[in-house]
């Protein structure tokens, strides 16, 4: 699940696209064998780890090698896994490292540390007491040669719904594990549990006997997973867009599109509620209602370029509002939400550019949110074919799972997660990823769980704009008393507003 920025692109065709980036095994640290416990190898901090931080950070690099098949560490048919590790630290950090576990699955921690984390208050302020600790998951980072093996990435670019994507994609899969397993390399050792494991050794290897969780999005879920395995080793959790191991619906088609629904309608709500949303709009509710009477579909013309030709397209109006609210975490995009309805439902043509994005992804997939370009690295596939019985959400079913050859990995992986270990469940309320039912689901077996809900924000509030202060008071407050519901009296004093009416005479379409 992803929670950082996107490109968005525009595309309009028959057919599917997939392309396989190829992983790398060639890397100079490659193994084959892992003697005696972790070590952390240290290495310069050149640009394979990234730009050095500012502000009197300072940086520590290096790698740190574990088995890639945990239960048989010996295995001498396979190839180790080499993990790139950082640590940030600010001189008189006293408190205990924290670990940065992202979304994805299969998110850089590394990158996404320092793209978004290390930008927001609640990264600025954590670093005050804490070091933090980011290491890429094991069998992909975005930079080559930093992490071994690297299992490669799939650009998946849906141009029709996605029943006629996944035969392609099948066969690519299918192709890619068979090259994987040449060069030994099994995808089944690349599913949440051994990632689990890794975070221990990883500070095992660097000395670190108790930490501090901080899990986003499917983080969240690695995070519940190791509190549970490794609980003498967790002083609390700090877990935002919370994805508890009980919830498998998440990612499914149908899931999404109904929590975007509910998101899109209380968005309605919001700017009836605002008087100056209204004089704008009038009662968005009749348009809301011209959108989705009839059950019949949307004819609308478009243009997706400025050096395309015009396009007729259909879409339920249905998908529309179930885009609208899965976008809505953007607060762009959500500040958008009136004029993108009013425009659908009154003209025969869109001109708006976040109307076209809308209307596009709609007429693919209502979970596609707005971009119809993927790109995904593979463990992405393997987590979720390991964590989800019904299999991996783009098929519906386990065709794709069995072309890699992952196996559902066992009750555990979906088991709720019981601890009295302090955690802090933060939820958003224009998420349609992990709406905030998953953090009640989760608190259920957290006899020590405390909840902020910022019902403003969107998917993962400490990095949204509109939340982020907030969210890093919450955060510090909570950190220095775990035991004690952190203030949230902050939550909701600002209320995002909405954009005016565009002038379609003006508007052009967005570039390619």
């Amino acid at each position: 699940m992803s929670w950082g920025r996107e490109n968005v692109r525009a595309a309009c065709a028959a057919l599917a696209g997939v392309a396989l980036a190829g992983g790398n095994v060639a890397n100079a640290q490659v193994s084959k064998s892992v003697d005696g416990p972790p070590r952390f190898v240290e290495l310069p901090c050149n640009s394979t780890f990234g730009p050095p931080p500012t502000g009197g950070i300072t940086m520590r690099c290096g790698t740190v090698t574990v088995p890639q098949n945990r239960a048989k560490p010996k295995d001498s048919r396979l190839l180790a896994v080499v993990l790139p590790v950082v640590e940030y630290s600010m001189p008189g950090a006293q408190g205990s490292p924290v670990v940065f576990l992202p979304g994805g699955p299969g998110e850089s921690s590394i990158d996404a540390a320092q793209r978004v984390l290390l930008e927001t208050p609640a990264g600025q302020t954590l670093l005050r007491d804490h070091p933090i600790i980011a290491f890429d998951r094991r069998g992909f980072s975005p930079v080559p040669e930093r992490a071994s093996p690297d299992l490669g990435t799939i650009v998946f670019e849906p141009r029709a719904r996605r029943e006629l994507a996944v035969k392609p994609l099948n066969d690519s899969l299918l192709r890619r594990a068979r090259e994987l397993r040449k060069q030994g390399i099994d995808p089944a050792n690349f599913t949440t549990l051994p990632a689990v494991e890794d975070i221990a050794d990883v500070a095992h290897a660097l000395g670190v006997k108790k930490l501090v969780l901080l899990g986003a999005s499917y983080g969240s879920r690695e995070s519940l997973h190791f509190m549970r395995r490794h609980p003498d080793m967790v002083e609390a959790s700090i877990l935002d867009g919370i994805a508890p191991p009980s919830a498998t619906q998440i990612l499914d088609s149908t899931y999404v599109a109904t929590a975007g629904r509910a998101i899109a309608a209380q968005v309605v709500n919001e700017c009836r509620s605002d008087s100056v949303c209204v004089a704008q709009y009038g009662d968005l509710s009749k348009w809301v209602a011209k959108l989705t009477d009839g059950g019949g579909a949307l004819r609308r013309t478009a243009q997706f370029g400025t050096s395309d030709p015009w396009h007729t397209i259909e879409v339920a109006g249905a998908s529309v509002l179930s885009v609208l609210g899965v976008a809505s975490s953007d607060e762009g995009m959500r500040a958008s939400v009136p004029r993108i309805i009013t425009e659908l439902a009154q003209d025969d043509t869109v001109h708006d550019e976040f109307a076209l994005r809308v209307f596009l992804a709609a007429a693919i997939d209502p979970s596609l949110q707005t971009a119809s370009r993927q790109t995904a690295p593979l463990v992405y596939y393997v987590a979720l074919c390991g964590d989800r019985p019904q299999g991996e959400p783009k098929a519906g079913n386990r065709m794709l799972c069995d072309a890699l050859g992952v196996p559902f990995t066992g009750p555990e992986a979906i088991d709720p997660v019981t601890s009295a270990i302090p955690t802090l469940l933060i939820s958003s309320g224009y998420d349609a990823q992990t709406p905030a039912a998953l953090a009640d689901e989760a608190a259920r077996t957290l006899s020590n769980a405390h909840r902020a809900h910022f019902a403003n924000a969107g998917h993962v509030a400490f990095a949204r704009p509109l939340a982020m202060a907030c969210a890093a008071l919450i955060m510090d407050s909570f950190l220095r008393n775990p035991q004690s519901d952190p203030p949230t009296s902050c939550i909701g004093r600002v209320t995002p507003a909405f954009l005016p009416p565009i002038d379609s005479r003006s508007a052009k379409p967005p570039s390619r």
